[in-house]
């Protein structure tokens, strides 16, 4: 099922904002509630995701992820 979404706009902007969702958790949940958090999820999820992921648990800096 997750195929044929993500083969559409609408699917690919679902999936989009459930990264989204779970990246923003994922930042709440190490550094705190901040300023820009939904801003930077969504800036984030446009990146390497999984890579992005595995620094935040490594425990890269606010700013290693703003930069």
């Amino acid at each position: 099922m997750n195929n044929v979404l993500e083969q559409t706009e609408t699917g690919r902007e679902i999936a989009r904002r459930n990264r989204a969702d779970v990246m923003r958790a994922l930042l709440k949940a190490r550094y705190g509630e901040f300023d820009d958090l939904q801003d930077l999820a969504e800036r984030l999820v446009d990146r390497d995701y999984d890579d992005i992921m595995a620094r935040i648990v490594a425990g890269a800096t606010l700013a290693e992820l703003r930069s």
